[in-house]
């Protein structure tokens, strides 16, 4: 309570004391402070984006058949079959990858015991990623579009123009088989989806966007896939089932030839 000089100056060195030593003390706390924060920012942040992300690619899948449904609907007729089919996806774990630069293929954990059957087209949500070529009781290997041995018959729209794409060994296919006279048609806003030539893969199936590469001489078409096939974990089989149905105008002509 005195206030001499001294007393002053001592009441000074000991606030100054205090308050530097308060600082120091609080930095830890501050530290830990912050960086709650920022992880639960992060956390907020990660969520939503996980959210927006599966938004889009949701939406992208939707525009994608919106526009092939578009395409094909200019070009294909109503036929009658003698048969109707019927198909349901499953749902496949991949349970081995062989990567390499010249084989592209997984390992599924569903067989023949679940339908699967050699041919069975395999998807990344609605996207083609490969078909199954080898078929055990439990498991079956899928050859995917990016192997080197892999041929599909693809349109390419809006053009309208049939072609054949070939794996590469990279997330990206080639275009083969085409007239030179094609090649100025495309632009990078082209589609490309299976055209069910061959009987390969069922028509409308979507696979990627056209890749125009130029240099001074030469033009190539690649096919980049819309699926990352290095990042797959599970993918859907596509399980058919073939029904016969009956020709109406014939059970009648029968019915007929009986009275």
């Amino acid at each position: 309570s005195l206030d001499f000089k001294a007393i002053r100056y001592i009441k000074i060195g000991i606030n100054e004391i205090v308050y530097r030593s308060t600082f120091i003390v609080s930095i830890p706390e501050n530290f830990l402070k912050n960086t709650f924060f920022e992880i639960r920012d992060y956390t907020t942040f990660f969520k939503s984006y996980k959210k927006d992300k599966k938004e889009l690619s949701e939406l992208k899948s939707i525009n994608i058949f919106s526009e092939i449904t578009q395409h094909e609907n200019k070009e294909l007729k109503e036929l009658i079959n003698d048969y109707v089919s019927t198909s349901d996806k499953i749902l496949a774990k991949i349970i081995v990858d062989h990567d390499s630069p010249f084989l592209k293929s997984i390992i599924i954990n569903k067989g023949s015991k679940d339908k699967i059957k050699i041919g069975t087209n395999i998807y990344d949500q609605s996207y083609l990623v490969g078909r199954v070529i080898e078929v055990n009781y439990k498991t079956s290997r899928v050859l995917l579009l990016s192997d080197l041995n892999s041929n599909v018959p693809v349109t390419i729209a809006p053009e309208n123009v049939q072609a054949i794409i070939t794996g590469t060994g990279n997330n990206y296919a080639q275009i083969k088989y085409l007239k030179n006279s094609l090649i100025d048609e495309f632009s990078e806003k082209s589609i490309v989806y299976t055209s069910g030539t061959g009987a390969l893969f069922k028509s409308g199936i979507p696979i990627g966007r056209l890749k125009i590469k130029k240099d001074d001489l030469t033009m190539q078409l690649n096919v980049e896939f819309y699926s990352d096939f290095s990042q797959l974990k599970y993918v859907f089989a596509e399980v058919v089932d073939v029904k016969k149905t009956y020709d109406l105008n014939k059970v009648t002509d029968e019915i007929e030839d009986e009275d």
